[in-house]
């Protein structure tokens, strides 16, 4: 397997961003999204604001990168765990309880309801566009997969798409 490295530039790129998200998210838990301003993330960041609205277009923007990290952090463990209960149900099941955890440990309620009508004005574009999913169809295609080859699931639809109209 070729390891791809990474310039400087697209690390220091990369740190900004991770600084930014972990900034905000801190922000957001402690004072509220609403009175979380754009220059008090920035202030507090040590970065400029247009730094802030080159890597996001919004607030909001901020918490999607956030939700998609840990998706994308966490699917394989979520899938190997999942993978072992009875069936697609249980599965499910234990996903979406899981998943509320999550959220309930990681965000605020106004931060979650700010992501939620974030995802869902964004819904149409995000089935065309992989990257502005939440990255939780990562975890359910194949938790879907599992149930089509169990027979729990119809398997006339490719549990990719399943997952994404679940999602």
């Amino acid at each position: 397997m070729d390891i791809v490295r990474k310039s400087r530039t697209e690390r220091k790129k990369e740190e900004t961003r991770q600084k930014i998200i972990a900034v905000a998210i801190a922000l957001f838990n402690r004072q509220g999204f609403d009175r979380t301003t754009v220059e008090q993330i920035a202030e507090e960041a040590d970065v400029a604001k247009g730094t802030i609205f080159n890597h996001f277009p919004a607030k909001e923007a901020i918490v999607h990168e956030y939700v998609q990290m840990a998706l994308r952090d966490t699917a394989a463990e979520a899938v190997g765990k999942l993978e072992r209960l009875p069936d697609t149900r249980s599965r499910l099941t234990a996903l979406l309880r899981q998943s509320l955890r999550w959220f309930a440990h990681n965000l605020k309620e106004d931060i979650l309801e700010k992501y939620m009508v974030y995802m869902m004005q964004r819904s149409f574009a995000a089935l065309r566009d992989q990257n502005l999913r939440s990255g939780f169809n990562n975890i359910l295609t194949p938790l879907i997969g599992m149930g089509q080859a169990a027979g729990e699931i119809r398997g006339d639809i490719p549990a990719p798409e399943l997952a994404n109209r679940l999602e």
